[in-house]
């Protein structure tokens, strides 16, 4: 993975979103013909697909020389940053001026709430996921079933598999992907953010240290690129005052 061209990587990217949009599609199929407990975890599968295209989007936007060293296997394997990754983009949305773009404008505490409201959904879809296809115990001897999905939480996470799935389906137009092969400065510094976030991260492999990762990569990504706007707009009295003296 870490030897994969941009092309490669925006193609993979590509049939990810391709593969969302699918289970996306059965699971309104099931959820129509009353068979929610599956419909609900293809839908959450749908959302996971998303954040696995959004994370393959990064991988390919990354210098070769950072890529060679990126936590690929945290990237695409870790199942809850999967999650609010797609939860993220049906927030946000990655329609013009871009994901990037969007996330280092926002303020801070805005980030915090996003990604705070995004914990509980992701953990929910995590569990669910594999409730809508297994009979389970719990901890106190209490048989999971399926059907113990209800109609609310199948809709409610159906909705965000369309938005979810509406916001990474822009990967599918080839200006997009013409993009994300030559990103922007924005693209760039969020993936150097994401990955410098991950290599930060410990081994918890919750939806809160996901959201925490997240977090830490868009305040990363905000710090440098007012530093970026901040070096660019210096006059010469400023970086003749900045240089060092002796």
């Amino acid at each position: 993975m870490r030897a994969a061209t941009g092309p490669q990587l925006v193609a993979f990217a590509v049939a990810a979103t391709a593969n969302a949009r699918g289970l996306l599609t059965d699971a309104q199929i099931l959820a129509g013909a009353d068979r929610k407990p599956r419909a609900y975890s293809l839908a959450a599968l749908a959302v996971e697909e998303c954040g696995k295209a959004v994370s393959l989007a990064a991988l390919a936007m990354l210098p070769d020389d950072l890529k060679a060293h990126a936590p690929v296997g945290r990237l695409l394997g870790w199942h809850q940053l999967k999650q609010v990754g797609g939860l993220l983009i049906a927030s946000v949305t990655y329609c013009p001026p871009g994901l990037a773009a969007k996330l280092a404008a926002m303020t801070a505490a805005d980030l915090a709430q996003i990604l705070g409201a995004l914990e509980e959904p992701a953990d929910e879809a995590d569990r669910l996921k594999r409730r809508g296809f297994y009979v389970d115990m719990d901890r106190a001897g209490r048989i999971r079933e399926p059907s113990d999905i209800t109609e609310a939480e199948v809709t409610n996470h159906l909705a965000r598999a369309v938005q979810a799935v509406s916001s990474a389906s822009t990967l599918l137009d080839p200006a997009v992907q013409a993009m994300v092969t030559n990103p922007p400065a924005e693209g760039v510094e969020l993936s150097r953010a994401v990955v410098s976030a991950l290599a930060d991260a410990g081994d918890a492999r919750t939806p809160e240290a996901a959201a925490h990762v997240m977090l830490e990569a868009i305040c990363k990504l905000r710090d440098r690129m007012a530093a970026i706007e901040a070096e660019s707009t210096a006059t010469p009295a400023d970086l003749l005052h900045e240089r060092p003296q002796g």
